[in-house]
């Protein structure tokens, strides 16, 4: 499925959101502003959903659902109440009826009340604003300094690890891009999702970044010992 340019003000103009989204909930997905996410969709209910999202604001809360839900997924288990909420930008209909989508990331959102729940639910959200108390820039240069290092400790044979993100972004979308790209914990992700202050977002994904960085140093420098000593015998 390809993409079409996007014009973002259009696509990201909420200015009359009606404040009602259906909800899509997954155990493995955590959803951030400004990111694309595809989609396959086959579940009767949900291709249900997506239709009616096409016909309407084409705005899809993504929600991560709570552990436990195993027991009572065809029902409506419990998801966390800080979603992802995203605009439909690509669509393809196959003749079964199923469906391709692609989700362009808008804003944070609070569920606030559960409207209806069968056959799929929607909900009454709040969006969620970023906030900042400090310095942006400081953040950011801080964070591209420490990909480029990992970046240059990973070799040729090492490259799909490497990090590719545009470091000049806004510090709230480099956070959120980095959160979606870095983190494969999806818990960890939700973390990052609820944590609408930038600056403790950049903390965070910085001391992520650290630690790599640790790690690698430290495991380059054994794999140093080792060939020393191997080339002493």
């Amino acid at each position: 499925m390809e993409l079409p340019e996007l014009d973002l003000n259009n696509v990201a103009n909420l200015k009359n959101f009606s404040g009602v989204v259906p909800l899509f909930p997954l155990s493995s997905v955590v959803f951030f502003p400004n990111t694309l996410l595809p989609l396959h969709i086959f579940e009767p209910r949900y291709k249900e959903m997506v239709n009616a999202a096409i016909n309407n604001e084409k705005i899809i809360g993504m929600a991560l659902l709570k552990p436990g839900w195993e027991s009572d997924y065809y029902g409506n288990p419990d998801v966390y109440d800080i979603i992802g909420m995203g605009r439909i930008v690509s669509s393809d209909v196959f003749e079964d009826g199923k469906i391709n989508i692609i989700l362009y990331g808008l804003k944070r959102a609070k569920i606030q009340e559960i409207i209806t729940d069968l056959p799929y639910r929607l909900a009454r959200v709040d969006i969620v604003e970023n906030n900042h108390d400090a310095d942006d820039e400081i953040y950011r240069r801080k964070i591209e300094e420490l990909i480029y290092k990992w970046n240059l400790y990973l070799n040729e044979k090492q490259k799909s690890h490497r990090i590719n993100v545009n470091t000049k972004l806004p510090l709230e979308n480099l956070t959120d891009t980095l959160a979606s790209l870095i983190f494969p914990n999806v818990f960890d992700k939700q973390r990052l999702l609820e944590e609408t202050n930038v600056q403790k977002r950049a903390e965070i994904i910085i001391d992520d970044l650290q630690t790599r960085l640790k790690i690698v140093s430290i495991t380059s420098h054994k794999r140093n010992e080792i060939m020393k000593k191997r080339n002493l015998n």
